[in-house]
């Protein structure tokens, strides 16, 4: 049985500052958490550098202030559960996912659907980004019916998503 494992899908932009403390990428690698592959890109807003990861399965957003690049990783990892319980989702689901994302890869972006919902995202951030904190910033933007899930809000794809029984392959 293998062990759970989260992708970090970076766009070459970010793939730059973090491959040095990446140590490992694949490119065939995919996640086992219920949020799947993670689409990361570091954005410049109101002069400060911010990575802006969107889930690859409910296109959820999740922000972290982008330096140190050496612990990013581990950061989003923790700044993913604080969205995850602002949106009342199961605590123990929550350990579930953030255990998930203890072990990670880096590789480059592969999904021009998420890429997609990534700039509308980028383009509505300095909005919300004046009066809240990269929390309620991520959670606004959360809102937003988005195309690739039809129409549907990233909250309300990963509410559906964690209220939905986990299934595990069995090998006999």
């Amino acid at each position: 049985m293998t062990s759970s494992m989260v992708v970090f899908r970076c766009t070459r932009k970010l793939l730059q500052r973090v491959e040095h403390t990446a140590g490992h990428e694949s490119e065939l690698a995919s996640s086992t958490t219920r949020l799947g592959d993670w689409y990361a890109n570091v954005v410049s807003v109101r002069r400060q550098h911010v990575v802006l990861g969107v889930s690859g399965v409910t296109l959820l957003p999740v922000l972290v202030a982008a330096a140190p690049y050496k612990t990013m990783i581990p950061r989003f990892d923790e700044a993913a559960g604080q969205v995850l319980r602002a949106l009342n989702v199961d605590e123990a689901r929550i350990a579930a996912e953030q255990e998930g994302m203890q072990d990670f890869v880096v590789a480059k972006t592969n999904d021009r659907r998420v890429l997609g919902s990534m700039n509308d995202f980028v383009n509505m951030l300095e909005a919300y980004l004046s009066d809240q904190s990269l929390l309620g910033a991520a959670l606004k933007l959360a809102e937003s019916p988005c195309s690739p899930i039809g129409m549907k809000s990233p909250r309300e794809a990963t509410l559906a998503l964690f209220s939905a029984p986990a299934l595990r392959l069995v090998r006999s």
